[in-house]
């Protein structure tokens, strides 16, 4: 991929991990989004190939049902998009659900930038490897 701004989204209902990735992805146009609905609007027009995805999302922020229906639909819209869930419901069970559901990876939070500079970069490279211009 060029090496102009890349456009990553961010989805998460943390106002302060929002501009956190935005801040501490700055080789990224960050677009973020904190509900399903956002969500849907910022891929549909910036067509994201690249997606942070928390589980714990309103209306079920305290669960992980709302983020893997929104990593379902993500996918289902756009099939080739890499989706990184970055989430701080980390079990066994919602790993596997989220590798049988299509995501890229998955980072446990709190995550370091450096790690997650590093995963968004790799989802790009996967990305832009099997979606040439």
């Amino acid at each position: 991929m060029s090496d102009a701004k890349r456009v990553l989204m961010v989805v998460d209902d943390d106002a302060g991990i929002r501009t956190q990735f935005k801040w501490g992805l700055s080789g990224f146009t960050v677009i973020t989004a904190k509900d399903r609905m956002r969500a849907m609007e910022v891929l549909q027009k910036y067509q994201a190939p690249v997606v942070t995805l928390d589980l714990g999302l309103p209306p079920d922020a305290e669960g992980s049902d709302e983020g893997f229906a929104i990593l379902k639909l993500i996918l289902d819209a756009a099939p080739a998009t890499n989706v990184l869930v970055v989430s701080g419901a980390l079990t066994t069970e919602n790993v596997k659900k989220a590798v049988e559901y299509g995501a890229y990876d998955y980072l446990a939070k709190p995550v370091e930038m450096d790690k997650l500079n590093a995963a968004v970069e790799r989802a790009y490279q996967a990305y832009g490897a099997s979606n040439p211009l």
